[in-house]
């Protein structure tokens, strides 16, 4: 990926994050994060915004299913007095998700990316109406400031060539590692073992030519994979992992 910044401006890993790099302007404010090789969607932790009906298209990059991608601004109403802010990020033009987790999945990386960023807008001694919060959020959006920030996120340009495949995202799940099994080949036989597999034991489910192993609670929090699929004829050579997503 690739994108352009005015002069002055600095990109730098953003502290405590992994995969994360902060663009701050010439006076040190960040701007915005960009965030690499996201693993899964991120939490709630908005929950949602109303809509400013700010679109910006962001021509370089596209949804999984080539869906065209915007800059979107909304306002965030906030846990309370004093906490409204304009919200700002990438979103996929049919994503039914919130701004907080509409991040763009790369299909051929097994991964996600997302641009986003925040500033507040509203203080006071009362709580403001929906209305009042969009409005402050809209008109930031029309600021010269955020001028400068949108042509940073909407610069951004994804470079299929230099992904690399290291798994793929669907059905709610992630398949890592793969070995001698395509995507879309390992979403179809866990789909398949899971649908028609017959129980082994009390955590492993196969079928004539594949067995999969469910990880136990004390596995999932060591870093195991939720679910490993390996043939049954040749395991070291055709095999995946699944991780919910």
């Amino acid at each position: 990926m690739s994108f352009t910044y005015p002069t002055g401006w600095k990109v730098s890993p953003a502290e405590g994050q992994a995969n994360a790099y902060a663009v701050t302007d010439a006076q040190g404010k960040e701007r915005a994060v960009l965030r690499d090789k996201v693993t899964q969607l991120a939490y709630l932790s908005l929950g949602y915004g109303f809509d400013t009906g700010f679109r910006s298209p962001v021509p370089g990059i596209k949804g999984p299913a080539g869906q065209d991608v915007n800059l979107v601004v909304q306002g965030y109403p906030g846990q309370g007095i004093g906490a409204q802010a304009a919200v700002y990020g990438l979103m996929p033009t049919d994503s039914k998700e919130s701004l907080d987790r509409s991040d763009i999945e790369i299909p051929a990386g097994g991964y996600f990316v997302s641009f986003r960023g925040h500033v507040p807008t509203l203080e006071g001694t009362s709580t403001p109406s929906m209305e009042q919060i969009t409005a402050a959020a809209k008109t930031y959006a029309e600021s010269a400031e955020f001028k400068e920030t949108e042509k940073v996120i909407t610069s951004l340009v994804l470079h299929p060539e230099k992904v690399t495949q290291v798994g793929c995202i669907g059905g709610g799940n992630r398949y890592e590692k793969l070995t001698g099994i395509s995507c879309d080949e390992a979403k179809a036989t866990f789909d398949r073992v899971n649908k028609t597999g017959s129980p082994v034991g009390a955590r492993s489910i196969e079928t004539s030519d594949f067995i999969c192993f469910y990880a136990s609670a004390g596995e999932k929090q060591s870093g195991q994979a939720d679910v490993i699929c390996r043939s049954k004829t040749t395991p070291d050579s055709l095999s995946f992992e699944m991780w919910p997503n």
